[in-house]
């Protein structure tokens, strides 16, 4: 039986030093925020912050460069009472305003895909997306990645992830350039600078699409937000897809039409949904070979280096050779895991997964961090091991192990519907 857990209780498990903020804009939004008012002397009460926000602050929790202080409980209480937009209300918002701009763009000399935290070319559905556009316009297809310390610095990120990044990345240029298609990777320091960096790109590259998957948190909605409008400005067309989970946010309710905050009514939902909509466990395709020319077209690119991964982030000699042997990075090695975790010790989950001794668990929680693995493959994967196509019966520690995978999509729903938590 699935945990029972409402979100009180997640949230009761956090102290208030280890909250992160609500994200600015910018970072020059956060600094002049707070320089321009007092603390808690502000003209909108939505806007005051929180009474604990000190002690953020003496422990050095929060980088105050990048993030204003903690909201107010009258803010909290706005979004709950739907006064206020939510950042994936205000995305959906913008791709409803620009979608008659969108629709009239003509596809020019290329297409390009922004990877994000979706780094494999299998069963990536934005990267597919832009692919068939590319193929039936017959232009080739792009890939892009920014590295920027500075989002690295602002979201706490490690330095065994970034490492595990750049190593992903690696594998990708190479899975790529045997389909003709390059990856151009840059290093772009400033996080706002981000937007205007891979629209000037587009526009280098004569394309006129780019093809994202939706990351769902606070910091990346908002900024997907302004890229949307601001394609739309300069006469390009940005297509954003749920991929992250398998089930997207929003699509699950109450009886009385509300986000579920406990999870055991969440996931019977969750799995009565999916069984609803088979579809929706439908895997993509790596994406289409680009046409022949491509490579003299855009021979540039796939003479890029992938950037060194920055200084403050680096791993020592000891520790990289530690982490590149208990975690191997790529697609091919999540699948690998995968598959001998499904072929041997999925059976025995349920018993074992809290026993370390017992090495019961799968061992492929950085590969869905980072996209390395989607769940939709994770599960069907699962699935096919077991004697039923339904997620709810059949060998108990696939059913157990399916309902772990679908946590991960109860907390994205979780965080869309009350941003606040993030």
């Amino acid at each position: 039986m699935p945990l029972q857990i409402s979100i009180s209780d997640a949230m009761a498990r956090r102290t208030a030093s280890k909250r992160k903020a609500v994200p600015a804009s910018d970072p020059e939004d956060a600094i002049k925020a707070k320089k321009s008012k007092p603390e808690n002397n502000t003209s909108d009460p939505l806007r005051a912050p929180h009474p604990s926000t000190e002690e953020a602050e003496e422990n050095g929790i929060v980088l105050r460069k990048y993030y204003p202080h903690e909201m107010s409980n009258a803010r909290a209480q706005a979004y709950n009472n739907n006064e206020i937009p939510r950042p994936m209300e205000q995305l959906t918002a913008a791709l409803e305003e620009t979608s008659k701009a969108r629709n009239k763009v003509k596809v020019k000399d290329a297409v390009v895909h922004w990877f994000k935290m979706d780094l494999r070319i299998t069963d990536n559905r934005a990267l597919w997306e832009a692919s068939e556009k590319a193929r039936e316009a017959g232009v080739p297809l792009i890939c892009i990645y920014i590295v920027s310390p500075q989002d690295f610095e602002a979201h706490l990120t490690s330095p065994a992830r970034v490492d595990f990044m750049i190593r992903t990345l690696h594998i990708i240029k190479k899975d790529l350039a045997a389909l003709d298609i390059p990856l151009y990777v840059e290093e772009v320091e400033k996080r706002k600078e981000i937007p205007n960096r891979i629209i000037n790109f587009m526009e280098e590259w004569g394309a006129s699409h780019l093809f994202a998957n939706i990351e769902y948190e606070v910091d990346e909605l908002r900024r997907e937000t302004k890229m949307v409008k601001l394609c739309a400005e300069r006469g390009l067309a940005m297509e954003v897809f749920h991929d992250t989970c398998v089930v997207p946010p929003g699509a699950l309710r109450t009886g009385s039409g509300k986000q579920y905050a406990v999870y055991t009514p969440w996931y019977r939902t969750w799995v009565a949904h999916v069984h609803a909509n088979p579809e929706l466990l439908n895997t993509f395709e790596h994406p289409s070979r680009n046409p022949p020319e491509a490579r003299d077209k855009v021979a540039a690119l796939f003479d890029s280096e992938i950037p060194d991964i920055p200084v403050n982030k680096r791993l020592s000699g000891k520790d990289a050779k530690r982490l590149h042997s208990l975690w191997p990075a790529g697609e091919h090695e999540a699948m690998d895991r995968l598959e001998k975790f499904c072929e041997e010790r999925i059976s025995q989950y349920t018993e074992r997964r809290n026993i370390p001794a017992q090495t019961g668990t799968a061992s492929i929680s950085v590969h869905l961090a980072a996209g390395t693995l989607s769940a939709r493959t994770a599960i069907r994967t699962a699935r096919a091991r077991n004697k039923t196509k339904k997620l709810d019966a059949g060998i108990q520690g696939i059913q157990t192990w399916i309902s772990e995978v679908a946590w991960r999509d109860f907390y994205k729903h979780v965080l869309v519907n009350w941003p606040y938590i993030w």
